[in-house]
Protein backbone atom coordinates (compact mmCIF):
# COMPACT_ATOMS: atom_id res chain seq x y z
CA UNK A 1 0.00 0.00 0.00
CA UNK A 2 1.39 3.40 -1.00
CA UNK A 3 0.65 6.19 1.46
CA UNK A 4 0.35 9.81 0.44
CA UNK A 5 -0.11 12.89 2.61
CA UNK A 6 -3.01 15.31 2.14
CA UNK A 7 -1.47 18.65 1.13
CA UNK A 8 -4.14 20.53 3.09
CA UNK A 9 -4.40 18.81 6.47
CA UNK A 10 -1.28 16.62 6.56
CA UNK A 11 -3.07 13.32 7.27
CA UNK A 12 -1.73 10.16 5.59
CA UNK A 13 -3.98 8.08 3.34
CA UNK A 14 -3.77 5.18 0.93
CA UNK A 15 -2.95 6.62 -2.51
CA UNK A 16 -6.25 5.29 -3.86
CA UNK A 17 -8.28 7.22 -1.26
CA UNK A 18 -6.58 10.62 -1.26
CA UNK A 19 -8.81 12.10 -3.97
CA UNK A 20 -11.98 11.26 -2.06
CA UNK A 21 -10.43 12.59 1.14
CA UNK A 22 -9.43 15.91 -0.43
CA UNK A 23 -12.89 16.35 -1.92
CA UNK A 24 -14.32 16.20 1.60
CA UNK A 25 -11.37 17.45 3.69
CA UNK A 26 -12.61 20.12 6.10
CA UNK A 27 -9.34 22.03 5.85
CA UNK A 28 -9.35 21.98 2.01
CA UNK A 29 -12.98 23.06 1.88
CA UNK A 30 -12.35 25.91 4.32
CA UNK A 31 -11.21 28.03 1.37
CA UNK A 32 -8.46 29.78 3.30
CA UNK A 33 -5.76 27.11 3.17
CA UNK A 34 -3.70 26.80 0.00
CA UNK A 35 -1.49 23.81 -0.76
CA UNK A 36 2.15 24.33 0.11
CA UNK A 37 4.17 25.64 -2.85
CA UNK A 38 6.46 23.20 -4.61
CA UNK A 39 10.25 23.59 -4.39
CA UNK A 40 10.20 25.20 -7.86
CA UNK A 41 7.49 27.70 -6.83
CA UNK A 42 9.34 28.49 -3.60
CA UNK A 43 12.55 29.24 -5.52
CA UNK A 44 10.76 31.55 -7.99
CA UNK A 45 8.86 33.36 -5.23
CA UNK A 46 12.06 33.84 -3.20
CA UNK A 47 13.86 35.19 -6.28
CA UNK A 48 11.01 37.68 -6.81
CA UNK A 49 11.11 38.78 -3.13
CA UNK A 50 7.74 37.16 -2.36
CA UNK A 51 5.86 39.83 -4.30
CA UNK A 52 4.12 40.29 -7.65
CA UNK A 53 6.63 41.45 -10.27
CA UNK A 54 3.95 43.62 -11.86
CA UNK A 55 2.28 45.46 -8.96
CA UNK A 56 4.42 44.44 -5.94
CA UNK A 57 1.44 42.96 -4.08
CA UNK A 58 2.24 40.27 -1.52
CA UNK A 59 -1.29 38.77 -1.45
CA UNK A 60 -2.63 35.78 -3.45
CA UNK A 61 0.67 35.02 -5.21
CA UNK A 62 1.01 32.44 -7.98
CA UNK A 63 3.97 31.36 -10.08
CA UNK A 64 3.24 31.94 -13.77
CA UNK A 65 5.15 30.18 -16.55
CA UNK A 66 5.81 32.70 -19.32
CA UNK A 67 6.20 30.12 -22.09
CA UNK A 68 4.20 26.95 -21.45
CA UNK A 69 6.37 24.99 -23.91
CA UNK A 70 9.58 25.54 -21.92
CA UNK A 71 8.43 23.95 -18.67
CA UNK A 72 9.51 24.58 -15.11
CA UNK A 73 12.67 26.65 -15.38
CA UNK A 74 13.24 29.63 -13.12
CA UNK A 75 14.12 31.86 -16.08
CA UNK A 76 10.72 31.03 -17.58
CA UNK A 77 8.65 31.84 -14.49
CA UNK A 78 7.53 34.96 -12.65
CA UNK A 79 5.60 35.59 -9.45
CA UNK A 80 2.28 37.33 -10.02
CA UNK A 81 -0.71 38.06 -7.83
CA UNK A 82 -3.97 36.45 -8.95
CA UNK A 83 -5.48 39.75 -10.20
CA UNK A 84 -2.43 40.50 -12.38
CA UNK A 85 -2.37 36.96 -13.74
CA UNK A 86 -6.06 37.35 -14.65
CA UNK A 87 -5.23 40.53 -16.60
CA UNK A 88 -2.58 38.93 -18.82
CA UNK A 89 -3.43 39.82 -22.37
CA UNK A 90 -2.57 36.56 -24.12
CA UNK A 91 0.49 35.72 -26.14
CA UNK A 92 2.87 38.21 -27.72
CA UNK A 93 2.56 37.84 -31.52
CA UNK A 94 6.33 37.61 -32.14
CA UNK A 95 7.64 35.65 -29.17
CA UNK A 96 4.51 33.54 -28.56
CA UNK A 97 5.07 34.13 -24.86
CA UNK A 98 2.85 35.73 -22.27
CA UNK A 99 2.72 39.51 -22.34
CA UNK A 100 3.49 40.91 -18.91
CA UNK A 101 3.24 44.66 -19.10
CA UNK A 102 4.01 47.17 -16.39
CA UNK A 103 1.13 49.06 -14.85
Amino acid sequence: MTEIVCEYCGESFDKRGIGAHQAHCDVANDGEVQPAPSEFESEVRARDDEQCVRCESTEALVVHEVDANVGQKRANAVTLCEPCEAELSGLHPLTKRTKIGAQ
